[in-house]
């Protein structure tokens, strides 16, 4: 079944939006640098830890790929009409993006235990730039009875927010952001 254009253009705007964390209209490495502050804050990390190096770095790693696939004009900037054009597959995300991913699960699963509580999702989501709304209901879907999510549930949920042209994955729930 086709994709429709405007579901399409609305989660483009809705991840460019989120990434693009300083607000000023287009992407840079220092929205990424914001976005890994965020979350280390919203989580109290350690600045030193492993897990606090790993998602400063998968923050890197994701902003070096989008821009090496999206800015066209080499301005170290990417508009959202560079980002709409050239947006990353999921072999793309999975080397670029999936260390971000991997650290910012790591990180929020305090105890190494595989499994993610609701307050540190919330925590770190909200961190994120995502609504509360939202955020609670994709803990719901992704969590089911358990009341707890798996890291590599949250891992492919994140994954299949940002290359998923589906409606349908329990992290397109993200995209419904209020306005």
């Amino acid at each position: 079944m086709p994709t429709d254009p405007t579901d399409r253009l609305i989660r483009l705007r809705t991840r460019f939006a989120l990434l693009d964390t300083n607000g000023n209209g287009h992407l840079q490495s220092d929205d990424f640098a914001l976005l890994a502050d965020r979350v280390l804050d919203s989580l109290s990390a350690d600045r030193d830890s492993a897990k606090a190096h790993a998602l400063t770095q998968g923050c890197r790693t994701f902003w070096q790929g989008l821009a090496a696939a999206c800015d066209r004009d080499g301005d170290a900037t990417v508009t959202f009409q560079e980002y709409a054009a050239a947006i990353p597959d999921a072999a793309h995300f999975d080397q670029y993006g999936s260390p971000y991913a991997r650290a910012v699960v790591a990180l929020a699963d305090t105890d190494d235990d595989g499994q993610v509580e609701q307050t540190e999702f919330i925590a770190c989501m909200t961190a994120i730039g995502f609504a509360p709304p939202q955020v609670r209901q994709l803990f719901a879907a992704l969590a089911g009875q358990r009341g707890r999510i798996t890291t590599d549930a949250w891992s492919a949920a994140i994954k299949d927010y940002y290359v998923s042209d589906s409606a349908n994955t329990p992290g397109q729930l993200l995209a419904n952001q209020p306005a």
